[in-house]
């Protein structure tokens, strides 16, 4: 025969590639066919890794069955509802890009199924797993070896299609199979809480799912589950995709799901029976097919991770469904509970506006400047966030009154609050019980419960997400998790280093040492993720240095410094969460790193300031302007795969250019905001409290620049009044070189410069610098 050419593009509008006929492969067509496509097609396919004959493996896959008109139409929605957000010059794609190659992928109706297989097994499963999948199902189909895709060309098509489902009605279907939680083994909470739920082995799953494509092509009328999790998803993959009348049993009789309210069990297509067996046996036919709990799915992988079965709940209700009883007692002890909380809130907000009484915590080590994640930001949060709260009226009330407090006020509410919620909780660390690890405790600790709370909402008032995004039940327990070891190491030490109050907050204190874990800006990237594609929180001083953007299971996160930089610590402290990938023209990758972040880049912008002289006077000349300044997005490919480098350059008017590292920036940024006190009112002075010079034009200031007067021979201040945001950001930057000792500088907000003076004067008096105030 003849070899065939295949036009892979907009051809397929009008039918299916040569190989297939009647919904059948030619194999000697397939094996003869010529993969020809435009230079911009085939582009696409090396960008993302994928052979063209990996591609015809899809779809020769995806015609063993057939959706029903609802399916595709859910599917095709599920296609147009695809987003893609632009970094700064639209040099990056974070979601999915209009060049993605899924939106390729999904121009015909058999690309479609084939995206639709690929996105629901990721959404659930690893994309290890799911790779492992296809290939058991291309063996049961009996397709030939020699044709088989490697496992990593598999692995490249899953995870092109993985994060399409995530914002889709999918996560609720496979919930509601799962009677919202009723599931032995999603709410057997104790049992699971260490690792999360394992899903079955691949070679279970492909023949389910090969069983149900039998019924798509009507060669079998109905088949038979038997298991637990593993079955709400062949069941949720069946109404999604087939609308299959579907019934649900556990095996006492009681009805988990029925497709339709008038439903009997013997007219149904399929039949899922949820047994109390974590190894269910039955009579093998050839319409019953068992889906064990995943405990032999964990020899398979080098990480538990790859084994992990994903479920997304809503909002509303996550907390009873993962803490249970926990919650349960909650309305019981809403005020202490509100005080908590409310004064978490209160002291956070001393330290975001520069209240000069914030006792012994670090200013420098704080960083929930965000609006919503301090003062009344932080308790509309914890409602809106979370709605189970809300409907517990004390809770409010108590918030607010702990928030409209004296800042010593809310420090005793908290430290009360959190001796009361120890004193009540029957858990083995709040009543001295011995205590081995999460594992044999569980999820009873009222104080880690209201702990994890106050984590989330910091975590997720900073947090850009998509409205539809869905939280995982792995994620929230892994948050509970850390927080009660953090818990458990305070108990377990004889001298504490760090107060009650001070583990409660989540703050450190000015004299804690550098490893006490506390949320640092370069892990709050993993803390994010981790809530919504279900891995585990590995710790505050074990996540990679310089990433700025990370996608994997279908999620990308990423920081706010990749649309552009800021001095304004709100902006710089934001995460942002979407379905999809990291891209690069065509080319998905998995994480974005600061260009250089293990050393500092070359810097060009040399030009020496020319300072005014200095004066105790506020200065009255107002804002200096520089005019525009012009900023570009570089992007390089690492010598690691799926790594990306990037760094921003800044051309001044006057020919001089600043390379900037986004991540770092953002920490430096986060690293300098609030340590200026400020009083408010009229306590404030009307004049600087030492002579101050201000910058007219120039940016590099050294310790013998003209101008300058130190005070007692030690301390010279500084300050910077550039009126354009980028031209602030490149004054704090060019003054803010790591390991530079002799400059120090001071992102302003409210302060006022008389208070801001006072302050650098009683805090660093006594040291050789420059301080610049900006």
């Amino acid at each position: 025969m003849p070899p065939q050419p295949l036009q892979i593009g907009p051809v397929w509008e009008n039918g299916n590639p040569r190989f297939m006929q009647q919904g059948q492969v030619d194999w000697v067509a397939f094996g003869n066919t010529v993969w020809s496509a435009s230079a911009a097609v085939m582009q696409r396919f090396a960008s993302a890794s994928i052979q063209p004959m990996t591609f015809g493996a899809g779809l020769a896959l995806a015609s063993q069955f057939r959706m029903s008109e609802g399916g595709r139409e859910r599917m095709n929605q599920a296609m147009q509802s695809l987003r893609g957000l632009p970094g700064l010059g639209s040099i990056l794609w974070f979601g999915f890009g209009y060049q993605s190659f899924v939106r390729m992928m999904g121009e015909s109706q058999l690309g479609l199924s084939t995206v639709a297989l690929c996105s629901c097994l990721t959404e659930v499963h690893s994309e290890e797993l799911a790779a492992r999948v296809l290939t058991e199902l291309w063996r049961l189909n009996g397709y030939p070896e020699e044709y088989e895709p490697a496992h990593s060309q598999f692995l490249a098509l899953v995870k092109a299609c993985s994060g399409v489902m995530t914002s889709t009605a999918f996560n609720l279907n496979l919930d509601s199979m799962t009677g919202h939680g009723r599931l032995r083994s999603i709410g057997d909470w104790r049992h699971n809480h260490r690792y999360g739920l394992h899903a079955s082995n691949a070679s279970h799953i492909a023949k389910a799912l090969h069983g149900l494509f039998q019924i798509t092509r009507g060669n079998v009328e109905r088949i038979t589950l038997l298991g637990q999790h593993e079955c709400a998803f062949i069941a949720a993959f069946a109404k999604w995709l087939f609308d299959l009348r579907i019934f649900i049993e556990d095996d006492a009789g009681s009805v988990f799901f029925a497709s339709q309210e008038t439903l009997r069990k013997a007219d149904a297509q399929l039949v899922v029976i949820y047994t109390t067996d974590d190894q269910p046996t039955a009579l093998q036919q050839s319409t019953t097919y068992i889906l064990p709990a995943g405990t032999d799915v964990l020899s398979q992988f080098k990480t538990m991770s790859n084994s992990r079965w994903i479920l997304r709940i809503p909002w509303d209700g996550c907390l009873l469904r993962t803490f249970g009883s926990t919650f349960r007692n909650m309305p019981g002890l809403a005020h202490t509970l509100g005080s908590f909380l409310g004064g978490t809130a209160r002291i956070y907000a001393a330290l975001a506006r520069g209240e000069p009484d914030v006792a012994d915590f670090s200013r420098e080590r704080f960083i929930g400047f965000s609006q919503l994640s301090y003062g009344q930001g932080f308790v509309q949060s914890v409602t809106s966030t979370f709605k189970e709260l809300e409907r517990i009226a004390p809770l409010h009330d108590a918030m607010k009154r702990a928030l409209n407090s004296t800042f010593d006020s809310a420090y005793r509410e908290v430290e009360q609050a959190a001796q009361g919620l120890r004193s009540l909780c029957p858990c083995d660390l709040c009543s001295g019980r011995p205590w081995t690890d999460v594992e044999t405790s569980g999820n009873d600790c009222y104080f880690t419960f209201a702990m994890t709370i106050r984590n989330l909402v910091s975590v997720l008032s900073c947090t850009g997400r998509d409205g539809d995004l869905l939280v995982t039940v792995w994620g929230l327990q892994s948050y509970y998790n850390q927080n009660q070891n953090i818990y458990a190491q305070w108990v377990g030490t004889n001298e504490h280093e760090r107060t009650l109050v001070g583990i409660a907050v989540g703050l450190a204190s000015v004299s804690d040492s550098e490893d006490i874990k506390v949320p640092k800006s370069e892990t709050l990237l993993h803390d994010v993720r981790c809530l919504f594609d279900g891995s585990v929180v590995q710790g505050y001083n074990r996540v990679p240095a310089g990433i700025v953007a990370d996608a994997s299971s279908g999620i990308c996160c990423y920081r706010q410094c990749l649309h552009g930089i800021s001095s304004e610590a709100g902006a710089m402290r934001t995460i942002h969460v979407i379905p999809g990938h990291i891209e690069r023209g065509k080319t998905p990758y998995d994480t974005v790193v600061d260009r250089g972040y293990d050393f500092m880049l070359p810097d060009l912008m040399t030009e020496p300031a020319t300072l005014t002289k200095a004066e105790t006077s506020v200065p009255n000349h107002g804002p200096i302007r520089l005019g525009k300044l012009e900023i570009k997005a570089l992007a390089t490919e690492s010598s690691e795969y799926g790594r990306l480098l990037f760094n921003y350059k800044v051309l001044l008017p006057n020919g001089f250019i600043a390379q900037i590292q986004p991540g770092r920036f953002s920490e430096q940024v986060l690293a300098r905001t609030g340590l200026l006190t400020c009083y408010h009112s009229k306590k404030c002075k009307q004049t600087l409290a030492i002579p101050c010079s201000t910058v007219m034009k120039g940016w590099y200031v050294h310790l013998e620049t003209p101008g300058l007067v130190y005070h007692n021979s030690h301390l010279a201040l500084c300050l910077w009044s550039y009126s354009e945001e980028m031209a602030r950001c490149l004054a704090f930057y060019s003054q803010n070189y790591e390991g530079v000792t002799s400059s120090d500088t001071f992102l302003r907000g409210n302060e006022c410069l008389p208070c801001s003076t006072e302050s650098v004067l009683r805090d660093y008096a006594w040291k050789q610098m420059v301080a610049h105030i900006i």
